[in-house]
């Protein structure tokens, strides 16, 4: 699993984001962060956000995330992830992200806005 370093756009923005390609064994991602999903595929590809967590000795359901192929903006997906232990793994303090598939797949991480 490979850890992808979050991006924050600030008041000057970021004109050409650094991109992460989608690891086979998955990636590792800080809580409370927007995540941009590229899908240069040919196909419809799915992000699992992993939840680490159980109630009650009950495995709380992973979020699954279709990310729709094609070229921008239509093989865009951007999505959330919240703060709070719900996806937090309490090993690292981060979140993981499972992709059915990672060819064409690339993402990058916007950090929340501190300036």
């Amino acid at each position: 699993m490979a850890i992808v370093a979050t991006k924050n756009p600030g008041l000057t923005g970021i004109a050409a984001p650094t991109v992460a390609a989608a690891s086979a064994g998955g990636d590792r991602v800080s809580p409370g962060t927007r995540i941009h999903v590229v899908n240069g595929g040919a196909a419809n590809i799915t992000c699992t956000v992993t939840t680490p967590g159980t109630v009650r000795g009950l495995t709380i359901a992973d979020q699954v995330i279709v990310c729709p192929f094609g070229a921008v903006p239509a093989g865009l997906t951007i999505f959330d992830l919240p703060t709070g232990d719900l996806y937090t793994d309490p090993a690292d303090g981060l979140v993981g992200l499972a992709w059915s598939a990672t060819a064409s797949v690339t993402f990058w991480v916007e950090g929340p806005v501190t300036s």
